[in-house]
C-alpha cells in the first residue's frame, strides 16, 4: 500500500469514527431528554452510559 492509499484508508478510519461518534452523542442526548422527563429512567440511563463508555474505549482501540 502506498502512501496516498495509506492516507486515504486512515482519513475513511477517522471519518467512520467520528460518525460513529456523532450517533452515541445524538443518542446520549436522547436518553438524557427523557431523564428530565421521567427520573424512573435514570437507572437505565446510568447502564446506557456505562455502556457507552466501553464502546468508546473500544473506538479508541481502532484508532491507535
Amino acid at each position: 500500500m502506498n502512501d496516498k492509499e495509506k492516507l486515504e484508508a486512515s482519513r475513511l478510519k477517522i471519518q467512520n469514527t467520528m460518525s460513529v461518534i456523532d450517533d452515541l452523542l445524538e443518542l446520549t442526548r436522547s436518553i438524557l431528554q427523557e431523564c428530565d422527563k421521567d427520573p424512573d429512567k435514570n437507572d437505565l440511563a446510568i447502564k446506557y452510559l456505562l455502556n457507552q463508555k466501553q464502546l468508546l474505549e473500544k473506538l479508541k482501540g481502532t484508532l491507535t
